[in-house]
């Protein structure tokens, strides 16, 4: 519900912060986080395509980034019998 990363950027923003940016690996907006995380505390957040977001769910701060190479890649180096913990490194 984004309820305690809102209260943290607020806080930060109380104590002085210019810009606080938050992060997710998977973008689950429960209700009420889009409005929590569009209210204007934070400068953008960042979250990943592995859960598809309705059109509706999109607002200005949001960016949203793909996973395709990592996966594509995850899937040719077990394929190939490499190693996946490379890609990390």
């Amino acid at each position: 519900t984004a309820g305690t990363i809102t209260a943290g950027a607020t806080l930060l923003h109380e104590k002085g912060a210019k810009e606080v940016y938050a992060c997710a690996t998977h973008a689950v907006f429960s209700p009420p986080a889009l409005e929590r995380l569009d209210s204007g505390v934070f400068q953008e957040v960042i979250v990943t395509n592995t859960i598809g977001l309705p059109v509706d769910s999109y607002f200005p701060q949001l960016t949203v980034l793909s996973v395709a190479n990592l996966l594509g890649e995850t899937i040719w180096r077990v394929h190939d019998e490499s190693s996946v913990s490379n890609i990390y490194t």
